[in-house]
Protein backbone atom coordinates (compact mmCIF):
# COMPACT_ATOMS: atom_id res chain seq x y z
CA UNK A 1 0.00 0.00 0.00
CA UNK A 2 1.16 3.41 -0.85
CA UNK A 3 2.14 6.42 1.88
CA UNK A 4 -1.21 8.66 1.76
CA UNK A 5 1.71 11.05 0.72
CA UNK A 6 2.80 9.11 -1.90
CA UNK A 7 -0.59 8.83 -3.52
CA UNK A 8 -2.40 12.34 -3.10
CA UNK A 9 1.16 13.58 -4.95
CA UNK A 10 0.87 10.71 -7.34
CA UNK A 11 -1.93 9.40 -8.14
CA UNK A 12 -4.58 11.67 -6.66
CA UNK A 13 -3.05 15.10 -9.09
CA UNK A 14 -2.84 12.65 -11.77
CA UNK A 15 -6.92 12.34 -11.73
CA UNK A 16 -7.62 15.95 -11.31
CA UNK A 17 -6.29 16.61 -14.81
CA UNK A 18 -8.65 17.31 -17.24
CA UNK A 19 -7.67 15.74 -19.99
CA UNK A 20 -6.78 12.26 -18.13
CA UNK A 21 -10.50 12.23 -17.44
CA UNK A 22 -12.01 12.96 -20.43
CA UNK A 23 -10.10 10.73 -22.26
CA UNK A 24 -10.41 8.02 -19.49
CA UNK A 25 -14.22 8.01 -19.99
CA UNK A 26 -14.32 8.81 -23.72
CA UNK A 27 -12.49 5.21 -24.43
CA UNK A 28 -14.99 3.37 -21.08
CA UNK A 29 -18.47 4.70 -22.84
CA UNK A 30 -20.22 1.91 -23.56
CA UNK A 31 -17.36 -0.60 -21.72
CA UNK A 32 -16.94 -2.81 -18.69
CA UNK A 33 -14.87 -1.07 -16.22
CA UNK A 34 -11.94 -2.28 -13.96
CA UNK A 35 -10.43 -0.72 -11.22
CA UNK A 36 -7.07 -1.75 -10.07
CA UNK A 37 -6.55 -0.27 -6.62
CA UNK A 38 -2.96 0.00 -4.20
CA UNK A 39 -4.76 -1.74 -0.98
CA UNK A 40 -4.14 -5.47 -1.18
CA UNK A 41 -6.75 -7.63 0.85
CA UNK A 42 -6.30 -9.92 3.61
CA UNK A 43 -4.59 -12.53 0.62
CA UNK A 44 -2.31 -9.58 -0.19
CA UNK A 45 -3.77 -8.88 -3.15
CA UNK A 46 -4.59 -5.53 -4.78
CA UNK A 47 -8.73 -5.22 -4.73
CA UNK A 48 -10.21 -5.27 -8.25
CA UNK A 49 -13.46 -2.95 -8.60
CA UNK A 50 -15.65 -4.42 -11.38
CA UNK A 51 -19.02 -3.85 -9.29
CA UNK A 52 -21.28 -1.35 -7.52
CA UNK A 53 -23.70 -2.35 -4.79
CA UNK A 54 -27.30 -0.42 -5.27
CA UNK A 55 -30.11 -1.45 -3.82
CA UNK A 56 -28.81 -4.67 -2.46
CA UNK A 57 -28.01 -5.69 -6.15
CA UNK A 58 -24.28 -5.68 -8.29
CA UNK A 59 -24.02 -3.81 -10.94
CA UNK A 60 -21.44 -3.74 -13.73
CA UNK A 61 -18.97 -0.62 -12.83
CA UNK A 62 -19.06 1.92 -16.13
CA UNK A 63 -17.75 5.37 -16.95
CA UNK A 64 -19.53 7.77 -18.77
CA UNK A 65 -18.01 10.93 -18.25
CA UNK A 66 -15.43 12.45 -16.84
CA UNK A 67 -16.95 13.07 -13.05
CA UNK A 68 -17.69 9.04 -12.89
CA UNK A 69 -13.94 8.86 -12.46
CA UNK A 70 -13.82 11.48 -9.61
CA UNK A 71 -16.69 9.56 -7.90
CA UNK A 72 -15.22 5.97 -8.21
CA UNK A 73 -11.78 7.40 -6.69
CA UNK A 74 -14.13 9.45 -3.65
CA UNK A 75 -15.91 6.41 -2.94
CA UNK A 76 -13.09 3.58 -2.73
CA UNK A 77 -10.90 6.03 -1.67
CA UNK A 78 -9.51 3.30 1.33
CA UNK A 79 -9.17 0.91 -1.39
CA UNK A 80 -6.90 3.88 -3.31
CA UNK A 81 -7.87 3.37 -6.91
CA UNK A 82 -4.89 3.72 -8.78
CA UNK A 83 -5.41 1.85 -12.56
CA UNK A 84 -8.48 1.98 -15.17
CA UNK A 85 -9.44 -0.56 -17.55
CA UNK A 86 -12.10 -0.67 -19.74
CA UNK A 87 -13.59 -3.86 -21.54
CA UNK A 88 -12.49 -4.86 -25.21
CA UNK A 89 -16.39 -5.44 -25.69
CA UNK A 90 -19.03 -2.86 -25.86
CA UNK A 91 -22.57 -3.39 -24.60
CA UNK A 92 -26.08 -2.77 -25.22
CA UNK A 93 -26.89 -2.54 -22.01
CA UNK A 94 -24.76 -2.25 -18.86
CA UNK A 95 -27.32 -2.10 -15.90
CA UNK A 96 -26.88 -5.96 -14.41
CA UNK A 97 -24.64 -8.39 -13.48
CA UNK A 98 -26.36 -10.71 -16.41
CA UNK A 99 -25.58 -8.17 -19.43
CA UNK A 100 -21.88 -8.69 -18.95
CA UNK A 101 -22.70 -12.54 -19.26
CA UNK A 102 -25.20 -12.45 -22.52
CA UNK A 103 -23.03 -12.81 -25.94
CA UNK A 104 -25.88 -11.31 -27.69
CA UNK A 105 -25.51 -8.25 -25.66
CA UNK A 106 -22.21 -7.36 -27.55
CA UNK A 107 -22.37 -5.49 -29.95
CA UNK A 108 -18.62 -4.37 -30.67
CA UNK A 109 -15.00 -5.88 -29.88
CA UNK A 110 -11.82 -4.39 -29.72
CA UNK A 111 -8.93 -6.61 -31.32
CA UNK A 112 -5.82 -6.30 -29.42
CA UNK A 113 -1.97 -7.63 -29.62
CA UNK A 114 -0.58 -7.10 -26.02
CA UNK A 115 3.00 -6.31 -26.63
CA UNK A 116 4.38 -7.77 -23.49
CA UNK A 117 8.15 -6.66 -22.10
CA UNK A 118 10.34 -4.71 -20.32
CA UNK A 119 10.53 -1.05 -20.05
CA UNK A 120 14.71 -1.28 -21.13
CA UNK A 121 13.75 -3.40 -24.28
CA UNK A 122 11.26 -1.37 -25.23
CA UNK A 123 13.31 -0.78 -28.82
CA UNK A 124 12.52 -4.39 -29.07
CA UNK A 125 8.83 -3.37 -28.44
CA UNK A 126 8.60 -1.17 -30.85
CA UNK A 127 10.22 -3.06 -33.93
CA UNK A 128 7.52 -5.48 -32.98
CA UNK A 129 5.22 -2.88 -33.77
CA UNK A 130 6.30 -1.74 -36.69
CA UNK A 131 5.66 -5.34 -37.98
CA UNK A 132 2.22 -5.99 -37.12
CA UNK A 133 1.23 -2.10 -38.32
CA UNK A 134 2.83 -2.56 -41.60
CA UNK A 135 0.96 -6.46 -42.03
CA UNK A 136 -2.19 -4.82 -40.80
CA UNK A 137 -1.87 -1.69 -42.93
CA UNK A 138 -1.06 -4.04 -46.36
CA UNK A 139 -4.60 -5.65 -45.64
CA UNK A 140 -6.56 -2.33 -45.72
CA UNK A 141 -6.43 -0.87 -42.68
CA UNK A 142 -4.85 2.40 -42.57
CA UNK A 143 -7.34 4.80 -40.73
CA UNK A 144 -8.52 2.67 -37.54
CA UNK A 145 -5.73 2.25 -35.81
CA UNK A 146 -4.00 3.05 -32.52
CA UNK A 147 -1.14 2.49 -30.44
CA UNK A 148 -0.82 2.24 -26.72
CA UNK A 149 2.03 2.11 -24.47
CA UNK A 150 1.06 0.78 -20.93
CA UNK A 151 3.96 0.19 -18.84
CA UNK A 152 6.33 -2.21 -19.66
CA UNK A 153 4.75 -3.14 -23.40
CA UNK A 154 2.55 -2.20 -26.03
CA UNK A 155 -1.13 -2.76 -26.68
CA UNK A 156 -2.21 -2.49 -31.24
CA UNK A 157 -5.55 -2.02 -31.39
CA UNK A 158 -7.91 -1.82 -34.24
CA UNK A 159 -10.77 0.43 -33.65
CA UNK A 160 -14.16 -1.26 -33.47
CA UNK A 161 -15.94 0.30 -35.90
CA UNK A 162 -13.43 -0.40 -38.48
CA UNK A 163 -15.85 -3.50 -38.91
CA UNK A 164 -19.02 -2.46 -40.85
CA UNK A 165 -22.27 -3.63 -39.80
CA UNK A 166 -22.69 -6.52 -42.24
CA UNK A 167 -19.92 -8.27 -41.04
CA UNK A 168 -20.96 -7.70 -37.90
CA UNK A 169 -23.86 -9.38 -38.29
CA UNK A 170 -22.53 -12.35 -40.40
CA UNK A 171 -19.52 -13.08 -37.64
CA UNK A 172 -19.95 -12.14 -33.11
CA UNK A 173 -17.99 -9.36 -32.69
CA UNK A 174 -15.46 -11.66 -29.88
CA UNK A 175 -14.99 -13.98 -33.05
CA UNK A 176 -13.69 -11.20 -35.49
CA UNK A 177 -11.63 -9.98 -32.55
CA UNK A 178 -10.04 -13.21 -31.50
CA UNK A 179 -9.47 -14.66 -35.34
CA UNK A 180 -7.77 -11.53 -36.31
CA UNK A 181 -5.23 -11.00 -33.80
CA UNK A 182 -4.76 -14.46 -33.94
CA UNK A 183 -4.53 -14.81 -37.69
CA UNK A 184 -1.66 -12.19 -37.81
CA UNK A 185 0.55 -13.66 -34.56
CA UNK A 186 0.33 -16.83 -36.90
CA UNK A 187 1.65 -14.87 -39.89
CA UNK A 188 4.13 -12.87 -38.00
CA UNK A 189 5.36 -15.60 -35.40
CA UNK A 190 9.09 -15.99 -36.83
CA UNK A 191 9.60 -12.23 -37.13
CA UNK A 192 8.40 -12.18 -33.44
CA UNK A 193 10.83 -14.58 -32.24
CA UNK A 194 13.35 -12.58 -34.72
CA UNK A 195 13.20 -9.79 -32.87
CA UNK A 196 12.96 -11.52 -29.52
CA UNK A 197 17.32 -13.03 -30.22
CA UNK A 198 17.99 -9.96 -31.97
CA UNK A 199 17.56 -7.60 -29.20
CA UNK A 200 18.13 -10.00 -26.44
CA UNK A 201 14.56 -9.41 -24.88
CA UNK A 202 13.64 -12.90 -23.58
CA UNK A 203 10.48 -11.34 -21.69
CA UNK A 204 8.92 -10.39 -24.82
CA UNK A 205 6.12 -11.87 -25.77
CA UNK A 206 3.01 -11.28 -28.54
CA UNK A 207 -0.06 -12.63 -27.37
CA UNK A 208 -3.80 -13.29 -27.98
CA UNK A 209 -5.51 -12.41 -24.54
CA UNK A 210 -9.27 -11.63 -26.14
CA UNK A 211 -11.57 -13.52 -24.22
CA UNK A 212 -14.99 -12.63 -22.84
CA UNK A 213 -14.11 -10.67 -20.09
CA UNK A 214 -10.63 -8.98 -20.97
CA UNK A 215 -9.91 -5.57 -20.08
CA UNK A 216 -6.86 -3.39 -21.21
CA UNK A 217 -5.79 0.13 -19.99
CA UNK A 218 -7.50 2.98 -20.81
CA UNK A 219 -5.15 5.84 -22.51
CA UNK A 220 -3.98 8.21 -20.07
CA UNK A 221 -4.38 5.92 -17.16
CA UNK A 222 -1.91 5.11 -14.90
CA UNK A 223 0.26 2.10 -14.96
CA UNK A 224 -0.58 -0.28 -11.56
CA UNK A 225 3.18 -0.20 -10.40
CA UNK A 226 5.11 2.08 -12.37
CA UNK A 227 4.63 5.64 -11.86
CA UNK A 228 4.10 6.12 -15.88
CA UNK A 229 1.01 7.10 -18.07
CA UNK A 230 -0.78 5.18 -20.51
CA UNK A 231 -0.09 6.73 -23.62
CA UNK A 232 -1.89 6.83 -27.40
CA UNK A 233 0.79 6.97 -29.87
CA UNK A 234 0.12 8.01 -33.13
CA UNK A 235 1.43 4.78 -35.77
CA UNK A 236 2.75 7.64 -38.14
CA UNK A 237 5.13 8.39 -35.14
CA UNK A 238 5.74 5.28 -33.61
CA UNK A 239 9.89 5.20 -34.55
CA UNK A 240 9.52 8.83 -32.46
CA UNK A 241 8.64 6.94 -29.19
CA UNK A 242 10.45 7.43 -25.90
CA UNK A 243 10.14 6.11 -23.03
CA UNK A 244 10.12 10.17 -22.03
CA UNK A 245 6.36 9.97 -22.95
CA UNK A 246 5.38 7.95 -20.62
CA UNK A 247 6.26 10.11 -17.70
CA UNK A 248 3.52 11.14 -15.32
CA UNK A 249 4.32 14.76 -15.70
CA UNK A 250 5.20 15.41 -18.86
CA UNK A 251 3.74 12.81 -21.37
CA UNK A 252 2.83 13.26 -24.35
CA UNK A 253 -0.24 11.71 -25.88
CA UNK A 254 -2.22 11.69 -29.49
CA UNK A 255 -5.86 12.31 -28.56
CA UNK A 256 -6.88 11.55 -32.29
CA UNK A 257 -7.03 7.60 -31.10
CA UNK A 258 -10.60 7.50 -32.11
CA UNK A 259 -10.41 8.08 -35.91
CA UNK A 260 -11.61 5.21 -38.35
CA UNK A 261 -13.16 4.09 -41.41
CA UNK A 262 -15.93 1.67 -40.98
CA UNK A 263 -15.61 -1.45 -43.50
CA UNK A 264 -11.68 -0.69 -44.11
CA UNK A 265 -10.93 -3.96 -41.85
CA UNK A 266 -13.46 -6.36 -43.47
CA UNK A 267 -11.69 -8.02 -45.15
CA UNK A 268 -9.04 -9.07 -42.84
CA UNK A 269 -11.75 -10.27 -40.80
CA UNK A 270 -12.83 -12.38 -43.34
CA UNK A 271 -9.94 -14.14 -44.14
CA UNK A 272 -9.02 -14.32 -40.27
CA UNK A 273 -12.01 -16.13 -39.83
CA UNK A 274 -11.73 -17.93 -42.64
CA UNK A 275 -8.42 -19.71 -41.43
CA UNK A 276 -8.44 -19.42 -37.34
CA UNK A 277 -12.36 -19.89 -37.35
CA UNK A 278 -14.05 -17.99 -33.88
CA UNK A 279 -13.32 -17.71 -30.20
CA UNK A 280 -12.69 -20.97 -28.60
CA UNK A 281 -15.47 -21.52 -26.71
CA UNK A 282 -18.51 -20.19 -28.76
CA UNK A 283 -18.47 -20.29 -32.41
CA UNK A 284 -22.26 -17.82 -32.90
CA UNK A 285 -22.67 -17.94 -36.39
CA UNK A 286 -22.24 -21.86 -36.94
CA UNK A 287 -23.38 -23.17 -33.71
CA UNK A 288 -27.67 -24.67 -33.65
CA UNK A 289 -29.40 -23.44 -31.28
CA UNK A 290 -29.00 -26.53 -28.98
CA UNK A 291 -25.58 -26.23 -28.74
CA UNK A 292 -25.15 -22.41 -28.90
CA UNK A 293 -27.15 -22.65 -25.75
CA UNK A 294 -24.61 -25.29 -24.38
CA UNK A 295 -21.77 -22.82 -25.45
CA UNK A 296 -23.28 -19.96 -23.37
CA UNK A 297 -23.74 -22.32 -20.80
CA UNK A 298 -19.99 -23.18 -20.17
CA UNK A 299 -19.18 -19.55 -20.52
CA UNK A 300 -21.42 -18.30 -17.78
CA UNK A 301 -19.69 -21.47 -15.63
CA UNK A 302 -16.38 -19.98 -16.92
CA UNK A 303 -17.45 -16.38 -15.62
CA UNK A 304 -18.34 -17.47 -12.51
CA UNK A 305 -15.23 -19.27 -11.50
CA UNK A 306 -12.92 -16.58 -12.62
CA UNK A 307 -15.18 -13.95 -10.87
CA UNK A 308 -14.85 -16.34 -7.89
CA UNK A 309 -11.02 -16.04 -8.09
CA UNK A 310 -11.21 -11.84 -7.96
CA UNK A 311 -11.52 -9.27 -5.40
CA UNK A 312 -14.72 -7.44 -6.33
Amino acid sequence: MTSEGEYESVVLKHYENDLVRSEIARFSRGRWVAVHCQTLDKNGRPYLLRYLKRAKRKIPLTIENPEDITNIIERFRKLQPRTFYASINMYRELSATEHVKSLDNIIYCLPTWDIDNKLEKWKAAIEVANIIVSFLKSNGIKNSLFLKWSGNGMHIHIHHRAFSEQILKEIHPLDIAYSVVEYVNLKLQGKYHDILQKHNAPELRVENKIDIQRVFTCPLSLHRKLNTVAVCINPKDLNDFSPAWVMVDRFKHWSAWDNYKEGEADSLALNAYKAVGGYPLKHLPKAPKKRKAKLDELILKWISRREDMSEM
